[in-house]
């Protein structure tokens, strides 16, 4: 993979760029010039177009080193955040840190809380790092989409403050779990948070296999780990369904005892109580 335009941008704003060589910290040998490009001679200077080829140049070397050590599925966000944690802190620091280990065992919201813990400088917090590492971790947890996920080895990984994986496994038993995580965690975590009851996903992901039986939509939502059947302990599907709507939720269906809710792009909004209606609100 290779870092993204957004990405690029990213490590340039924290970056800076210095056509004349300098030293980030003082008892380093060597000189920093351009996007923080180390290894020249005190009295470099250079143009803007040798900054721009350095920072490919280095950028391409970041790339092939964060590929070498993640060993999981990432997205874009995920790979432009720890090219740029990696062009800062080091690739040793990325091998060795627990966010790595984190990411490699699929807590990707868990590795996404680490970026925060490396804001210091000679033992002093600043203030800096602080926000490139908070920049670094919202691109790293930005359009997280669908991500596939093991029932034995990643259930009880939290996905929110709320959910967990295995809530979204397949109810035939089958180990691949394929989950849209940015549905969870902004739109269903807001459900259970605004009502303050437990959530119950009574379907989630469906194998084929599975989806066919229970006589699912041949392209349900439910196989792309895309929608959610669900029901509020102690609300009724209309409360649910009706603040599911303020949230602009594209798909929604209520039914008797639970609501469905997905991730389509073009709204479709149903009241079934034996034969599907559509309505335009709830």
């Amino acid at each position: 993979m290779r870092i993204s335009e957004q990405g690029i941008e990213l490590i340039k704003r924290f970056e800076g760029c210095s056509l004349t060589a300098y030293k980030a910290v003082p008892t380093e040998k060597l000189y920093t010039v351009g996007y923080g490009h180390y290894g020249v001679d005190k009295d470099t200077v250079i143009s803007q177009a040798q900054a721009d080829a350095y920072l490919k140049a280095d950028l391409e070397k970041f790339d092939r080193s964060v590929d070498g050590c993640v060993t999981v599925q990432i997205t874009q966000g995920m790979h432009d955040a720890l090219v740029s944690f990696a062009y800062n802190c080091g690739t040793g620091n990325l091998k060795s840190s627990t966010l790595l280990k984190k990411l490699n065992q699929r807590d990707y919201i868990g590795a996404g809380e680490e970026f925060g813990k490396w804001n210091k400088a000679g033992g002093r917090t600043l203030n800096g790092l602080v926000k490139r590492r908070k920049a670094e971790k919202e691109r790293f947890l930005e359009d997280m989409g669908v991500l596939e996920y093991s029932r034995q080895k990643d259930g009880n990984l939290s996905l929110s403050g709320n959910f967990k994986v295995k809530e979204f496994a397949c109810k035939d038993g089958s180990d691949k779990i394929l989950i849209d995580v940015d549905f969870v965690r902004n739109y269903l975590q807001k459900i259970r948070e605004h009502f303050g009851a437990p959530v119950t996903v009574n379907s989630a992901y469906r194998t084929s296999t599975y989806n066919t039986r229970v006589g699912g939509a041949k392209n349900s939502y439910h196989m792309k780990g895309q929608a959610f059947d669900i029901a509020v302990k102690g609300h009724t599907p209309n409360e649910v369904a009706k603040y599911a709507q303020t949230l602009g939720i594209k798909g929604i269906i209520q039914y008797k005892g639970f609501v469905h809710v997905d991730s389509r792009t073009t709204r479709y909004w149903a009241v079934n109580d034996g034969t599907a209606k559509a309505v335009s609100g709830f």
